[in-house]
């Protein structure tokens, strides 16, 4: 994303999207080697359609895989970022609706939009829709930026009427995070924390070393994570291994239990054991046994 407004580039988490043109609506399209890296949050709803790439998506202190062919609707000032996985020498494509109630007011007021106002105005977290769903309108999405004018706006008026049709079948993404609580400062820390143990997690990562990274001492950084992401580091860090570990298994890169345990950083198979089953509910076994190789939904 090019446009960083008002703030400097070291406190990169206060995007406001840039409103080029005449146009009411933002669309923009992501062609290139990565995403926007930072963990940063905005005034506008994103919808954003996953062409091309895969990674992990981190909404708040929720970390989930993503693919190809999902939509995500981001709740305004929901702080995220998408980091991408895989060959580092693939495209991600993505495109984005970005939607300001403040500048589209007049358009939602009318009464065939009030649905969509609704929705949007009382949205309790961000949410996805899966594939088997979202495959019906990447047609819409892939040639939003080829529109203009009233070929553009009916566009994003069909892609409201989706979204609504189907609001009951998006997953929710609850961020962990009941509010604004952090400034710019912190995004920046909790950025560098969090791309720190998405690269390392398949190794030991001790307390120490992830608060060097933020110049805190590890008694300061222990209580400066909790208060800003609701959750333990050793938590978070452990939701990370078990989200990397279920897509080993989903993808059937391997059913052997132990080796899956040390690929993603665990010691031993008894405490990958014990932590796949307090975050899941069920143990890798179990799991194995219900997902079959494709299902996007792994950990919420």
């Amino acid at each position: 994303m090019e446009a960083l407004k008002t703030k400097e580039a070291r406190y990169p988490i206060e995007f406001t999207a840039p409103a080029f043109g005449a146009g009411s609506f933002y669309i923009q399209e992501d062609l290139r080697d990565e995403f926007y890296s930072h963990y940063h949050r905005h005034k506008e709803i994103q919808i954003s359609y996953i062409l091309k790439g895969r990674g992990s998506v981190v909404i708040g202190n929720l970390i989930q895989p993503f693919f190809e062919n999902e939509i995500y609707i981001l709740k305004a000032n929901d702080p995220h970022v998408f980091i991408k996985e895989g060959n580092p020498e693939d495209k991600v494509h993505v495109v984005h609706v970005f939607v300001a109630f403040d500048k589209l007011a007049p358009l939602f007021n009318l009464q065939e939009l009030q649905p969509m106002q609704d929705f949007f105005s009382t949205m309790n977290s961000s949410k996805k829709v899966i594939q088997q769903h979202a495959g019906k309108i990447k047609h819409i999405f892939a040639s939003l930026m080829k529109e203009e004018g009233m070929a553009k706006l009916m566009q994003v008026l069909k892609i409201f009427d989706f979204l609504l049709a189907h609001e009951q079948d998006m997953i929710s993404l609850y961020s962990g995070l009941p509010g604004s609580n952090f400034n710019d400062k912190v995004g920046v820390r909790i950025n560098d924390v969090l791309r720190y143990s998405l690269e390392n997690y398949n190794r030991e990562i001790t307390i120490d070393e992830v608060a060097k990274l933020i110049h805190m001492t590890p008694s300061a950084f222990c209580k400066y994570f909790k208060k800003h992401t609701m959750k333990t580091y050793v938590t978070f860090l452990n939701e990370i291994r078990i989200e990397k570990a279920c897509q080993l298994l989903i993808n059937r890169s391997t059913e052997n239990i132990s080796e899956v345990a040390y690929q993603c950083g665990f010691n031993t198979v008894v405490h990958f054991n014990r932590v796949f089953k307090h975050i899941l509910r069920s143990s890798p076994s179990e799991f194995i046994h219900k997902h079959s190789a494709g299902m996007a939904h792994v950990v919420n």
